[in-house]
């Protein structure tokens, strides 16, 4: 009889082996899905161009007269394509080049900046200002715009203020308008930002 108990015996120790063993497999995916869904959440902050909307999406503009409540991104087509060039916007988003290009964008699309106000330097048209001179009255006033725009104080805001000045070519034609403009240093809006208390 006892030789008869053996066989069962190994037979119940092979089953409870395998048995463990499908339970150590089926762990295992688990462990790797959940791997996989948090790496794209690690790296998704980190990708800036991936919501970029195409050129076709706005309105391409060579020469841009800024409007209040413009939501618009500084591009280049340098490549033939209206591309972004930089990662986060600056504070300065003049055209510097005939490359240069203002793509107006629904406010509802990732974009760089909204113009929050448009002011006349005023500055002596001879000699004709610079656009160092232009962009130091424009630091000077834009703050001033920011907090009726915005609906809370520059201090307290995660925004910061911009300026669009007249392109070469304007400025060549003695326009001296600029647009004071809201941004966030960190990358591109979604959204308007007037009354947003941001």
């Amino acid at each position: 009889m006892r030789r008869g108990r053996a066989p069962v015996v190994v037979a119940v120790v092979v089953a409870i082996t395998l048995g463990l063993g499908a339970c150590t497999t089926t762990s295992k995916p688990a462990n790797r899905s959940a791997t996989t869904t948090t790496a794209p959440a690690a790296s998704a902050p980190t990708t800036s161009t991936t919501m970029e909307p195409e050129g076709g999406v706005g309105r391409l503009s060579y020469v841009y007269g800024p409007s209040v409540g413009d939501c618009i991104d500084l591009r280049s087509m340098a490549t033939g394509r209206a591309v972004t060039t930089r990662a986060t916007p600056g504070q300065d988003a003049t055209q510097r080049s005939d490359k240069d290009v203002i793509l107006r964008l629904g406010c509802d699309l990732p974009h760089q900046y909204e113009v929050m106000a448009v002011l006349d330097a005023g500055l002596p048209r001879d000699p004709a200002p610079t656009l160092d001179q232009l962009a130091l009255v424009a630091r000077k006033r834009c703050p001033a715009t920011f907090a009726s725009y915005i609906g809370i104080g520059y201090p307290e805001s995660a925004l910061e203020i911009g300026w669009i000045l007249p392109s070469p070519d304007q400025m060549g034609r003695g326009v001296q308008t600029f647009g004071c403009l809201a941004y966030d240093p960190n990358g591109k809006m979604t959204g308007a930002v007037r009354g947003s208390r941001r």
